[in-house]
């Protein structure tokens, strides 16, 4: 659970698997945050253009724009939002996508929730302190 003196993060989770994302959105909601949820890369930008995310949560392999096309284009907004990718994808030309992208973290499906809760309590860290473009942790 976030710090009550923390306000709640906004976390687009995108994946066209719906068992995957219901999922997920359900451990990030028990957690304090809100989710809303996006099967397609198009849904993804129609959503984020509606309220921009604090944290995007992309699968890559979309049936429409893939995860690293949505990322570009979250990216080149006025507030980028902290970007991670879940993901089957576990190869270097894979990962350099991602790096090019702005995705800044890369996590292989299946992902234990606690690394996801992890990155969601540095995101609000992160938030406090300097908005949402800070250094991840080492």
């Amino acid at each position: 659970m976030t710090d009550s003196t923390d306000a709640p993060l906004s976390v687009l989770v995108v994946d066209d698997n719906a068992d995957a994302a219901d999922s997920l959105a359900q451990i990030i909601s028990l957690h304090g945050h809100t989710p809303r949820i996006a099967r397609t890369g198009r849904d993804a930008l129609r959503l984020a253009a509606e309220r921009p995310p604090d944290v995007a949560i992309l699968d890559l392999l979309l049936p429409d724009l893939d995860g690293w096309a949505v990322a570009q284009h979250l990216n080149a907004g006025g507030r980028p939002p902290v970007l991670a990718a879940v993901t089957g994808c576990d190869d270097r030309a894979g990962r350099n996508l991602s790096t090019g992208a702005g995705i800044r973290f890369h996590f292989v499906k299946p992902v234990d929730p606690g690394v996801i809760l992890d990155l969601l309590n540095w995101a609000v860290r992160t938030k406090r302190s300097a908005g949402l473009g800070g250094t991840p942790p080492e």
